[in-house]
């Protein structure tokens, strides 16, 4: 069984049927492969890296022959563990909010964001919100993730979904850099970020404020810089 499992936010989730996003066009290129995906909207990069750890855990003991993908979020988004209830309702009205780390455990990951009005996205941006820490946290997301698939030497590729992931201010500071410079970039798409890959390709958006690619643009994107990529790196045949 061949696996490929990719992980993100909105830019790579596959729950809405209005869109198709990267996953799914690589997955019809790549029809010996079963697709999982673990993208949630909104989804920070900690439920990122975690969702796919938990996915591929399920798996390498039975099988190596895995194909990872990541897009990963704003550092702006977090989430907060708890068995116990935080929101009294999915109060933002997202696709899904807690969230399980897998499908088959219990929801007990509140994803937050900072323009999210429930009480405890509020309290959380207004009392804890560091722009420092939490690039910290994302740097160590990735590496987290990173090692992960070096240590069963799983296959992988990573991207951002926006520069604003990892952007030149944040990580050359004396608390960043050494994280930052720890990173296998040879494992990254040769892109800045798939944004400003259709930026620079002069896409126009379907909501010029929304900014979120289109089906014709992942398809592109697909097409013209993940499948080069993996058959450059001989992950995939030519």
């Amino acid at each position: 069984m061949k696996l490929l499992i990719t992980g993100g936010c909105s830019f790579s989730e596959c729950i809405s049927t209005h869109i198709d996003t990267w996953p799914r066009h690589l997955s019809r290129h790549l029809p010996d492969y079963q697709h999982i995906s673990t993208a949630i909207g909104s989804m920070g990069n900690g439920l990122i890296s975690r969702r796919v750890i938990a996915e591929v855990a399920q798996y390498i003991k039975n099988t190596k022959d895995i194909l990872v993908g990541i897009m990963w979020s704003g550092p702006d988004r977090h989430e907060i563990y708890s068995s116990e209830p935080l929101f009294h309702k999915n109060e933002d009205g997202w696709m899904i909010n807690p969230v399980p780390v897998r499908d088959d455990i219990s929801p007990n990951w509140h994803i937050i964001n900072h323009h999210w009005q429930n009480h405890v996205a509020v309290n959380y941006y207004k009392k804890y919100w560091d722009e420092t820490l939490h690039t910290i946290y994302t740097l160590e997301h990735i590496l987290r993730t990173q090692w992960f698939l070096k240590a069963y030497q799983i296959p992988y590729f990573m991207c951002l979904f926006t520069d604003e992931v990892l952007p030149q201010y944040r990580i050359q500071t004396r608390e960043t850099k050494h994280l930052y410079d720890l990173i296998d970039f040879d494992n990254f798409l040769p892109v800045s970020s798939e944004l400003s890959w259709c930026q620079q390709n002069r896409w126009q958006f379907v909501d010029p404020v929304d900014h979120h690619p289109t089906t014709p643009q992942h398809l592109a994107f697909t097409d013209q810089v993940i499948i080069p990529f993996l058959q450059n790196k001989k992950i995939i045949e030519v």
